[in-house]
């Protein structure tokens, strides 16, 4: 076999073990698949099986008025579906953006059956450049059972880059949702958040999932001590974090959009293929033994 045809027999082999990976993509607060750009194609044109999930008062489309929701129900919808796709698939990772990279921790960290987690933006503490000072006080007013406000967006709609601000801010105005999420964020959604982001920060040693963790130097959202806290404390054996210079919080419709795709769909080749090689040997060494020929 020529080099050329054992390249080609090679990634006729790496395409085949990439079709019994699922990817299950987790959005923002309040948001839709819109937000994760061209990772969904990205990701199919490398043969993985793409999942996008509607959770129940989490995605815009789901957000019943006046229901207070449980982060744990979040977290059970997707760890149920990880079970699921497991009886179909012989890998099953996790890909987040904002909320969804925190929402992808928590399940990391009371599942072993996560292959690798990639983490956008991911936000243990609401904590950026455009955060209102005040915006730690908004707990108490809902202590104090006023429940019905919204948290409203505004410019710059977590993007850097002025012609897609400009066109997030149009759609925002026209149709209440675009590539950013939905323009205000119940009170009651927020809540829970917080909530699932406390669990988060203290359950970060418990995730051994390969974890790539992608964040903006700029976040306005979510401070680069985020994305620190992150690589500090899981205890995963493969972790790698990337820092953007050019964007803001929604990195993948930002101007570095293509470095975010990229780096993602690499990260979760690059498992799949060591999960495939560590099988292999574990196979081999199970049926084969090594023996003593002295």
């Amino acid at each position: 076999m020529n080099q050329t045809a054992r390249q080609e027999h090679q990634l006729e082999r790496q395409a085949e073990r990439h079709k019994d990976h699922a990817v299950i993509l987790l959005h923002g607060l309040c948001g839709t698949s819109l937000e994760l750009g061209t990772i969904p194609k990205a990701l199919k044109k490398a043969n993985c099986n793409v999942v996008e999930i509607q959770i129940p008062n989490y995605s815009a489309a789901l957000t019943e008025p006046g229901v207070t929701p449980n982060w744990m129900d979040w977290c059970a919808m997707v760890e149920s579906r990880v079970v699921k796709l497991k009886e179909e698939y012989k890998t099953v990772s996790l890909c987040g953006l904002s909320m969804g990279a925190t929402l992808a921790l928590a399940v990391a960290s009371f599942s072993r059956e996560v292959l690798c987690v990639v983490l956008l933006s991911p936000v243990l503490k609401y904590d950026g450049w455009s955060i209102p000072w005040y915006h730690r006080m908004m707990n108490i007013p809902y202590s104090l059972g006023y429940r019905n406000w919204t948290y409203k967006e505004s410019d710059p709609y977590g993007i850097k880059n002025f012609e897609m601000r400009r066109r997030v801010a149009n759609a925002l105005k026209k149709d209440g949702v675009a590539a950013v999420g939905a323009a205000a964020i119940p009170a009651r959604q927020l809540w829970a958040a917080q909530k699932l982001m406390a669990y988060v920060r203290n359950s970060l040693p418990l995730v051994r999932a390969s974890a790539l963790v992608i964040h903006s130097i700029d976040d306005e959202t979510a401070a680069p001590r985020n994305a620190e806290m992150i690589m500090e404390n899981i205890k995963s054996e493969v972790r790698k974090v990337i820092w953007l210079g050019d964007c803001y919080h929604i990195i993948t419709v930002d101007n570095e959009r293509e470095i975010v795709t990229n780096e993602a769909v690499q990260f979760i080749k690059r498992n799949i293929e060591m999960h495939s090689n560590d099988m292999s040997l574990k196979y081999l060494l199970h049926n084969a033994p090594l023996k003593d020929r002295r």
